[in-house]
């Protein structure tokens, strides 16, 4: 690179995580996508993707994916009849947010409940969290989930391009 350009390059700008952890830019405006799915049964069903996630500018610092798989099919699911899916997500949403950021990038609708994506700020206290919760026996829902290092949110990637 000439001197020119190395002059008049364009810069990284410097984040300073912890101002924004507290201002009203840690989570983007909202910009639902509902989607209309076939599900591997052959059964239709719907989701939902939030497409401000797609540029959210600080995805660096919320570089853990968390991929839940709730089970709709169980005695759990069974002995509760009135749960719905806004119930199971709201009830991820506020607890996640409660131990750190937390995005909740889409819900879809699977062929035994629902998965739910979403990338946080931490992995280890949300580990805990989620270990604790599905091993309770008065759980809400039987679930699993997997937390994964992707600091570019790469395995949304398709999802926030619907």
């Amino acid at each position: 690179m000439n001197f020119l350009n190395k002059l008049f390059a364009k810069k990284t700008p410097v984040v300073d995580w912890e101002i924004v952890k507290y201002s009203d830019q840690i989570y983007p405006k909202h910009s639902f996508t509902l989607l209309k799915l076939t599900m591997q049964n052959g059964k239709l069903g719907t989701g939902w993707v939030d497409k401000s996630c797609r540029k959210y500018e600080f995805k660096e610092f919320c570089p853990y994916h968390i991929g839940l798989s709730i089970d709709l099919t169980d005695k759990v699911a069974e002995n509760n009849p009135d749960l719905d899916m806004g119930t199971i997500e709201d009830f991820f949403s506020d607890e996640l947010k409660r131990i750190c950021i937390c995005h909740l990038v889409s819900r879809l609708v699977s062929d035994r409940g629902m998965e739910i994506e979403c990338y946080s700020e931490e992995n280890e206290p949300i580990e805990q969290f989620l270990r604790k919760v599905s091993l309770a026996e008065n759980r809400l829902v039987s679930f699993t989930y997997e937390i994964d290092f992707d600091p570019k949110w790469k395995r949304v990637n398709r999802l926030l391009s619907l």
